[in-house]
């Protein structure tokens, strides 16, 4: 029976109904309480976010921004990560990364040494989908590792 000991939960914080994040976390706390295994929460920070052109600010006040964002998103994925982990005896990290997601989901499997992902999936234009493929399938494919993916449900929760 496969038992991981470190499972990465990329997230881009969606927890409607609609978006699944919050039903990938659901599961990996899930598998990490019956294995004993460690999570990782990881968000990405995408390049296109980050070098977005602000042609009215000096340079000093983009790195003030940019700093603002990052210290954001360390909060934020602090945040999701206990709302899901809650009271439960699972231990956990976070991480935060700046790049094209996929690749930084990737790179993180690799240099963690996570052994599960649990990635959900989530809703792209059909001619965008169709043209660069989803952050999921590219994970789901290029992965050294096994990858649990979780679909949004129909469900009202």
């Amino acid at each position: 029976m496969f038992n991981p000991q470190l499972i990465l939960v990329p997230t881009d914080f969606s927890e409607s109904t609609a978006q699944s994040s919050r039903l990938a976390a659901l599961e990996a706390v899930s598998m990490a309480e019956q294995s004993g295994a460690s999570l990782l929460f990881l968000h990405v920070i995408a390049e296109d976010v980050a070098r977005k052109p602000f042609f009215f600010l000096d340079d000093d006040k983009i790195q003030d921004l940019r700093r603002r964002y990052l210290e954001n998103a360390k909060n934020e994925l602090e945040a999701f990560a206990k709302r899901y982990v809650g009271r439960q005896k699972v231990e956990y990290i976070t991480r935060i990364r700046e790049g094209v997601p996929y690749n930084e989901i990737l790179a993180e499997q690799k240099d963690s040494g996570a052994d599960l992902v649990v990635i959900s999936t989530r809703g792209m234009s059909g001619l965008q989908e169709f043209f660069f493929g989803s952050t999921t399938e590219k994970v789901v494919r290029w992965a050294t590792c096994n990858v649990l993916v979780v679909r949004h449900s129909h469900a009202n929760f």
